[in-house]
């Protein structure tokens, strides 16, 4: 039967089943419509030399070209335009040279042919998925804004234990410690680039007092602890492995592990990313097929908030970024006039200052800059203002503090 008339075929089963019928049907006969993954329309131009009077090679070249620099741009809205400086030669071995994996499709706009030249312009729609997956990998991201230290604060109860593990506490008892879902999650962000805080060896710079010894910190108390290592992200949350039972009567058993987790920005307690992830396993052995339930879990919710990470860092790249600025010395009004004056006007890269108070000469406003925060740490410490000397006293990621004295 052909697959037009098997089409014709569903039909006469009533409405009810054709959709369903329809998609079967579609599998089967290759006429499903593909499922694209977002795309960034892009215009870009292309230039390829006639040589030999060849004027489709050169029209070829052309629109490899223009392919290749609509990737380069769609790559702009990704990273920073001094990454891509610094990493030239990188992203056009890794990236660049292969253009035509990312673009989903493209059509000419215009020619030009030229004499020695022939110039088209495209529209290309760039897949932005692939683009930020691979330079994910490469490191791009994470490299711009400082590769952020992580602090994993991630409690886990094996199958058979009564107690949940979490080396923040000493309520342990006599179980065994096996800390699947701390190690898994460990390996999984440092594949991508992050600087994970070890515990063991910093366990002598971390004070933890006996209210923070239980299974679930909250935000404040997790803060606490991240900041004692100088941590950016501290990851909270607990795992949890159990038996359902044996399968249709044999030997082998069925275990499932679930799995919840927040990334918390240390500086700002923003909540990065958070979420729960649960796995199945089977095994002969309750505890081991826990384990593998436990890491797939773990290695779930891992992909997942890196991904949630990266495209806040991915915002703070491409679009401004909101930085909290406190600034000591500042004598009354006019003081603070002048000085939001002078930052907005005279500062690199800042789009807005809004002020959230002032009292006692402790000045609070909001600054939008097109960077960083370091960025904008090093632009005010080098800066001469007119009115003001100012010292750069201290930096995280999304707070500054300076102290300014009249001149």
């Amino acid at each position: 039967m052909s697959c037009v008339s098997s089409k014709k075929g569903v039909k006469l089963l009533g409405k009810k089943f054709w959709v369903a019928g329809w998609l079967v049907l579609s599998l089967v006969c290759g006429n499903l419509p593909a499922f694209s993954q977002p795309a960034q329309m892009v215009t870009a131009e292309g230039v390829g030399a006639v040589i030999g009077g060849d004027r489709a090679i050169a029209r070829d070249q052309a629109i490899q070209d223009a392919l290749r620099k609509a990737v380069e741009q769609a790559v702009g809205t990704l990273v920073s335009a001094e990454t891509m400086v610094q990493n030239f030669q990188t992203l056009s071995d890794k990236i660049y040279t292969q253009s035509q994996g990312y673009i989903q499709n493209y059509q000419v706009v215009s020619e030009t042919p030229g004499p020695n030249v022939h110039q088209v312009t495209i529209q290309a729609n760039v897949a932005m998925g692939n683009l930020e997956k691979d330079l994910q990998a490469l490191g791009f991201l994470l490299g711009q804004v400082g590769r952020p230290r992580v602090m994993i604060l991630v409690a886990e109860q094996q199958i058979g234990q009564q107690y949940y593990n979490f080396w923040w506490g000493t309520h342990r008892r006599t179980q065994t410690e096996l800390n699947v879902a701390e190690n898994t999650i460990m390996d999984r962000f440092r594949e991508k680039g992050f600087d994970i805080v070890d515990h063991q060896a910093q366990a002598g710079n971390i004070k933890i007092p006996p209210a923070f010894q239980v299974v679930e910190l909250n935000d404040r108390n997790a803060i606490t602890l991240g900041k004692q290592v100088d941590a950016e992200i501290v990851i909270v949350g607990k795992a949890l492995a159990r038996s359902v039972g044996p399968i249709a009567g044999t030997a082998m058993k069925s275990l499932q592990a679930n799995i919840s987790m927040r990334a918390i920005q240390v500086d700002n307690a923003r909540v990065l990313s958070s979420g729960n992830e649960n796995a199945a396993a089977v095994h002969i052995d309750e505890v081991t097929g826990g384990s593998e339930a436990i890491k797939k879990a773990s290695a779930k919710m891992s992909d997942k908030m890196m991904d949630d990470i990266l495209k806040n860092f991915q915002k703070r790249v491409a679009a401004t970024t909101l930085v909290q600025l406190t600034v000591f010395g500042l004598s009354g009004p006019d003081d603070v006039r002048k000085f939001k004056t002078s930052v907005l006007g005279q500062v690199r890269g800042v789009e807005g200052v809004h002020e959230r108070s002032f009292s006692e000469n402790h000045l609070k406003v909001d600054v939008d800059i097109r960077g960083n925060t370091q960025s904008l740490s090093q632009e005010i410490g080098r800066k001469t203002f007119p009115d003001f000397n100012v010292k750069v006293l201290r930096s995280t990621w999304n707070t500054l503090e300076v102290q300014v004295s009249p001149k």
